[in-house]
């Protein structure tokens, strides 16, 4: 019989987020509990808080899991991204993150809704936003610099999360696919608007 092969730290670490992904899919983030993540894992409980203390600690993880999944994305469509065109590709990006209907996306809209009760998580929120303008910021260099003003990102960010939101609950994902062309050109209108100013 041959022994039982060793997880590495990352394979540890994805099982428990993988366990955290289906409490907090099926519970909601505020009444996830590190015991029922814990009881889908094959770790023992001192094995899981080895790598994280709280819920919030492994929906971070989760969270910079997606950062990295449109970060992906967004380089494999540079080629997309012509010279002079920048902001039309930037606000196809942010389109396509608001229809995406992506494992990631019922989580990030949970953690949208439940931020507004916990101030844990709205400082979370405002790590997360810091990461994906630098993760935005490699992948698109530093001649958009207008793009990574705090003004013009908040605002950005604001109505992208509106309209994920919208996507999600008011179910309007469809409508928003097939009139596209609208919310990108409002996208545009923030950006041409953001770099005059």
């Amino acid at each position: 019989m041959c022994a039982a092969r060793r997880l590495s730290e990352s394979e540890r670490k994805n099982e428990i987020m993988n366990s955290a992904v289906d409490v907090i899919t099926q519970k909601g983030l505020e009444n996830a509990t590190m015991e029922e993540i814990i009881a889908g894992t094959s770790l023992s409980k001192g094995g899981v808080y080895h790598y994280y203390k709280n819920v919030n600690e492994i929906f971070k993880d989760i969270m910079i899991s997606g950062i990295e999944y449109r970060k992906t994305i967004i380089k494999e469509h540079m080629d997309e991204c012509k010279k002079g065109h920048e902001m039309e590709f930037i606000a196809k990006q942010f389109v396509d993150k608001i229809i995406d209907d992506n494992p990631y996306m019922p989580l990030y809209v949970e953690f949208l809704i439940a931020k507004k009760r916990n101030p844990e998580l709205e400082k979370m929120m405002q790590e997360l936003q810091e990461l994906t303008n630098d993760r935005f910021s490699m992948v698109m260099g530093d001649e958009l610099g207008w793009s990574f003003d705090v003004n013009i990102f908040n605002v950005s960010t604001d109505v992208m999360n509106a309209l994920i939101l919208a996507s999600n609950i008011l179910g309007a994902r469809d409508n928003f696919t097939k009139n596209r062309h609208f919310l990108e050109r409002m996208f545009l209108s923030i950006f041409e608007e953001g770099k005059e100013n």
